[in-house]
């Protein structure tokens, strides 16, 4: 397709481009059935912004790539697919896995050759795919490639907590309006970058240390998750977890940072990817700052200058631009 994405993203046409490429990221699209049999059962998407997660109730079914429906665009999105209800035997690249509830497997269409869907029993499987162009996520090369294409265990460690935080956001229940979709997604992208990084250091399996640093990132997204939670604070961090206020402060110092200052941060950056986001174009400045749990305007402006050198309507007026009308 040619489309260039950028994480930050100040393009007026962002958030429809993204949502124009992950359109072809179907994982049934781009495959053909052996059969011809209509495969879909039902199901619904979730739109997060800089991801897109599909709940799919599915037929059980063999399916096959069919070699001329092979696209440039394939291997620029990775999916990410949790078996709800049933089991996925995937062959991708020629390599073979089978993947069942409590597992999360991980991709591109690019090499994917064969699917094979299966029921528990029931009339249908259930499967959460999450889609998500590889130019957001901060890896390239080994930490990217050395995970497609591999089942992963989601029992322990940071596996875990995605698939958690994917089976949460595949919840009929869950309700999220248009802001709070992008919140979650900006916060699925980094537990993705951080799975996939751990994935391609050590491997699926479990790590020293790794309850320590499970707890440790289970509170970075506890943080992003309440970010527009003015009252969030160490305290509050700390007494959601039952851990003190001093070791909270050890976990951040071992990773170099203070909790206030990756809080702080974790603020700018979102808003400052919603002042460079043309459909937002209309929203005060002191609005988009209230959302992210920046309560006094000025303490805003301060911080952001201080740390991008230029103040939020600078940085706007530069970045975000109105889509001309037809």
């Amino acid at each position: 397709m040619g489309i260039r994405v950028s994480p930050e993203g100040t393009a007026p046409s962002r958030a429809t481009t993204w949502k124009d490429w992950l359109a072809n990221a179907d994982l049934c699209r781009e495959i053909a059935t052996a059969d011809g049999t209509d495969l879909s059962a039902g199901g619904r998407v979730v739109d997060l912004g800089v991801a897109v997660l599909e709940v799919k109730r599915l037929r059980p079914v063999h399916l096959r790539r069919e070699a001329d429906r092979v696209r440039t665009h394939d291997q620029d999105v990775v999916q990410l697919v949790v078996p709800m209800r049933g089991t996925v035997d995937v062959t991708w690249e020629g390599r073979h896995d089978s993947v069942t509830v409590g597992d999360l497997y991980v991709h591109d269409l690019a090499q994917l050759d064969e699917v094979n869907l299966q029921s528990d029993g029931r009339e249908s499987l259930e499967l959460a795919v999450v889609a998500i162009p590889k130019p957001v996520l901060p890896l390239r090369g080994e930490a990217m490639e050395s995970v497609l294409g591999h089942g992963v265990p989601g029992d322990h460690g940071v596996s875990g907590l995605l698939k958690g935080f994917i089976e949460d956001l595949a919840d009929e229940k869950l309700s999220l309006n248009a802001a709070d979709g992008q919140r979650l997604g900006a916060v699925l992208v980094d537990l993705v970058a951080a799975c996939f990084s751990s994935l391609s250091e050590s491997g699926p399996g479990p790590r020293p240390g790794s309850q320590r640093q499970t707890l440790a990132l289970r509170i970075r997204t506890y943080i992003q998750c309440h970010l527009a939670d003015p009252e969030l604070s160490p305290r509050s961090v700390a007494a959601a977890h039952h851990i003190s206020v001093s070791y909270l402060h050890r976990l951040f110092q071992e990773e170099g940072d203070t909790v206030s200052a990756w809080i702080r941060d974790q603020r700018l950056r979102r808003t400052r990817r919603d002042l460079a986001d043309a459909a937002l174009i209309d929203v005060p400045i002191h609005e988009i700052a209230a959302r992210w749990g920046f309560g006094r305007a000025g303490d805003f402006s301060r911080a952001f200058r201080r740390t991008y050198g230029e103040s939020p309507r600078e940085f706007r007026s530069r970045t975000a631009r109105r889509t001309p009308r037809p």
